[in-house]
């Protein structure tokens, strides 16, 4: 009787036999982002494992994501491992806010009006700002206490009207009609 030790190994060996990985140049299953299609062929292994896939169809390279209980490597593509250095740690500068007058009340926002810096103004998503600065015509700086935001302002309202057709008016680019000679 063989001992548990080889019959593991000879089922890990069968196993393989079973559930062999394709070849590079092989086709495999796999769906593309890009145009959806299954049919990819392997372009690149890490030992037994599909790494890189190139879709018949399209023709996009993309990773190997079909076998969703293969076990993950911790390596990053092409089987570097990634090393993140150790930064300094970032330090988020405070948000300037304007000096404002807290005895005025706020201003709704409305994409049309006109906005100084040191106003109140209420917007609809965002809450209750100040504005900060105006980088450019129609633009504005907002401080909200969710953080800066640039809102659009001082947009005119078209005021287009629907051209009316006018009949029997000459145009000067259409040809005069013919005059015939007169019979009488």
């Amino acid at each position: 009787m063989p001992d548990t030790m080889e019959f593991r190994r000879l089922q890990e060996a069968a196993k393989q036999l079973i559930m062999a990985t394709p070849g590079v140049g092989e086709d495999i299953e796999d769906i593309c982002t890009r145009c959806g299609d299954t049919w990819h062929v392997v372009m690149a292994k890490l030992g037994d494992r599909v790494a890189k896939v190139v879709c018949k169809l399209c023709g996009s390279q993309h990773n190997y994501r079909g076998e969703k209980n293969a076990p993950v490597a911790a390596t990053g593509t092409w089987g570097r491992t990634r090393r993140r250095r150790p930064g300094r740690p970032q330090v988020v500068p405070a948000p300037f806010i304007p000096e404002f007058d807290p005895a005025k009340p706020p201003r709704g926002y409305s994409p049309r009006d006109t906005y100084l810096p040191g106003e109140r103004v209420i917007h609809a998503t965002f809450g209750v700002g100040v504005v900060a600065a105006i980088p450019g015509p129609g633009k504005v700086d907002v401080q909200f206490p969710g953080g800066a935001r640039t809102l659009a302002c001082a947009k005119v309202v078209a005021k287009l009207e629907r051209p009316i057709a006018v009949e029997s008016l000459a145009v000067p680019d259409s040809p005069l009609p013919k005059a015939g000679p007169r019979r009488s």
